[in-house]
């Protein structure tokens, strides 16, 4: 109580005095525990405001420069994708052996070799080497590229030979290298070595439609 009275009897001006120091006092204390934080804590989520839409309007630059690119993208995936559709898989390349061995008893040659060579890698492809001699004539040759050309895998003519002969049946021998091609995923075991294969070639080649049969001791034009 002797506190008390000894308070209430300063005089007034130290009363006011000191009122006015408590509350600097007060409202310094409310300052900085509940108003400063907020100012800093606002300041930061306007500096976090400021970079995310920074990083909009860049991603948004981003996205208008990189749609050409993606167009472009599309456009080569969907040619990839055609090309994979003309590649022949691994089990494919018995039918594809049979087939070019078929066109060329078809366009009237005779096969002398026929032997598929290991593949070589190509990156994502691996090419496979066919070593091929056939004999015949020069129109049943063209046939046969023609033919070839025809087919819905893609065979390309490497190395190419033409030897005259004088034969009842053939007036030329052709020695050329066929190529094809294999589609391979990212991390797929390489292709297994091809067997080589020789068919042997029927007695007489059928001759091409429209065309007679060659008279005995005179070669096909």
């Amino acid at each position: 109580m002797a506190f008390l009275d000894s308070i209430a009897n300063v005089p007034r001006p130290q009363k006011i005095v000191a009122g006015a120091v408590g509350l600097l006092v007060v409202a310094g204390l409310g300052y900085f525990l509940l108003i400063a934080p907020k100012i800093e804590q606002r300041s930061t989520l306007q500096q976090q405001d400021e970079a995310l839409r920074t990083d909009v309007r860049k991603a948004r630059a981003d996205e208008a420069n990189l749609r050409p690119f993606r167009l472009q993208a599309e456009a080569l995936r969907k040619r990839l994708q055609a090309a994979k559709e003309r590649l022949p898989s691994e089990k494919e390349m018995p039918r594809l052996y049979r087939q070019l061995t078929d066109i060329a008893f078809q366009s009237g040659l005779q096969v002398a070799l026929f032997a598929p060579k290991p593949p070589a890698d190509r990156e994502d492809v691996a090419e496979v080497p066919i070593a091929m001699a056939c004999e015949g004539g020069y129109h049943q040759l063209g046939a046969f590229f023609a033919r070839m050309s025809r087919l819905p895998r893609i065979v390309d003519l490497g190395d190419f030979r033409l030897v005259s002969i004088e034969r009842p049946t053939a007036t030329v021998r052709a020695e050329l290298t066929l190529g094809t091609f294999i589609f391979r995923p990212e991390g797929a075991p390489p292709p297994a070595k091809p067997e080589t294969a020789a068919p042997a070639p029927p007695a007489a080649a059928a001759p091409p439609t429209g065309q007679p049969p060659a008279k005995p001791g005179r070669a096909p034009q």
